[in-house]
C-alpha cells in the first residue's frame, strides 16, 4: 500500500505536467493565425493569433557600418504574457564577409558561445522557399533560473532578419513554442535594406 501511495505522489505531478503540455500543443495547433503584422520599412510580414498583442517600435541602432532595426514585439495578451515574447529584428549585413546561411549559422553559434549560453540545437531549415538557420539555447540567470530561447535567422542579400522567441522559463517556452513554430511558417520577407 505504501508503494502505491509513493508512486502516486512521485509520478502524478509529472503525468499532470505531461498531459497539460500535450493539451497546450493541441490547443495551439487549433488556434488560427488570423492577424498579420507587416513592417513596410524592412519588408517583413508574419501571421499571429488575434489573442496576442503587438508593440511596434521601429527603433534603429547604429554600430559602425552596421545597423539594427528592432521592429516589434508580439506576445500573448494574458497576465503573464510579458514572460513570452516574439521579437522581430532586421540587421543591415552589407558589411558581412559571409552572408550565406552557413556563414550566418556559424557566426551566430560562435557569438552565442562567447556569451556563455548552452546551445541545445542548431539546424539549417528551409521554410517557404527561405533558407533559415535556427538555434535553441538556454541561459542560466544569476538566481539559478533557466531562460530558454529560439532564434530563427533569415539572411537576404542586404538584411538579416532575426525572429526571436524569448521566454522567462522552460514552462513558458513549452506553453507557446507551437504558436511560435506556426507563426514562423507564415513569414514573408522581401530583403529590402532597412
Amino acid at each position: 500500500m505504501r508503494h502505491r501511495t509513493a508512486f502516486v505522489f512521485l509520478f502524478l505531478p509529472g503525468i499532470f505536467l505531461l498531459l497539460s503540455s500535450l493539451i497546450s500543443i493541441v490547443f495551439a495547433q487549433n488556434i488560427p493565425l488570423d492577424n498579420t503584422y507587416s513592417n513596410v520599412l524592412c519588408g517583413l510580414s508574419i501571421d499571429y493569433p488575434s489573442s496576442w498583442i503587438v508593440r511596434e517600435s521601429n527603433q534603429k541602432y547604429l554600430s559602425g557600418q552596421s545597423s539594427l532595426l528592432v521592429m516589434a514585439e508580439l506576445r500573448p495578451h494574458v497576465p503573464e504574457g510579458f514572460k513570452t515574447v516574439v521579437e522581430l529584428e532586421a540587421e543591415n549585413i552589407t558589411a558581412y564577409h559571409d552572408r550565406s546561411i552557413e556563414g550566418i549559422g556559424e557566426f551566430m553559434e560562435f557569438y552565442l558561445s562567447e556569451t556563455n549560453v548552452n546551445i541545445k540545437e542548431s539546424i539549417k531549415k528551409d521554410i517557404n522557399n527561405l533558407s533559415t538557420h535556427q538555434i535553441i539555447y538556454e541561459t542560466l540567470t544569476p538566481h539559478g533560473n533557466v531562460l530558454k530561447t529560439k532564434e530563427v535567422y533569415i539572411p537576404t542579400e542586404n538584411t538579416l532578419y532575426v525572429i526571436r522567441y524569448d521566454t522567462s522559463g522552460s514552462n513558458f517556452y513549452d506553453k507557446y513554442i507551437s504558436y511560435f513554430d506556426s507563426m514562423i511558417l507564415t513569414i514573408k520577407v522581401d530583403g529590402r535594406k532597412c
